[in-house]
C-alpha cells in the first residue's frame, strides 16, 4: 500500500501539531515546497524505525511466562498422560 504511518505516544504529542490539546489522529495531505525535505526525512525515520521492524516486534511480543493456573493445568494433563502410559505398558 506504501502509506508510512506511525503509532505516538499520548494524544498530547499530536495536539501539539495541530496546535490543539489532543489530537487523536492526524493525516498530512498538503505540504508546502519548503517543507517537502524535512517530512522525507520524517517518513524515512518512521519507515525504518516502525514499518520495518514490525513483523520482528509482533513475533517478540510476550514473554511466554504462564500464570499459576495455567502451569497446574499442564501438569495435571502430563501426570494423566504419564499414568495412561503406565497402564498402558502394564496391559
Amino acid at each position: 500500500m506504501g502509506v508510512p504511518y506511525c503509532i505516538v505516544k499520548g494524544k498530547a504529542r499530536l495536539g501539539t501539531v495541530v496546535h490543539q490539546k489532543t489530537a487523536t489522529a492526524l493525516a498530512l495531505v498538503d505540504i508546502k515546497d519548503e517543507d517537502k525535505m524535512s517530512l522525507n526525512a520524517v517518513v524515512e525515520a518512521v519507515n525504518a524505525n516502525f514499518i520495518d521492524k514490525s513483523e520482528e516486534i509482533r513475533r517478540t511480543w510476550g514473554g511466554g511466562v504462564l500464570g499459576v493456573k495455567s502451569r497446574a493445568k499442564i501438569a495435571k494433563r502430563e501426570a494423566a498422560a504419564a499414568r495412561e502410559a503406565a497402564i498402558a505398558k502394564t496391559a
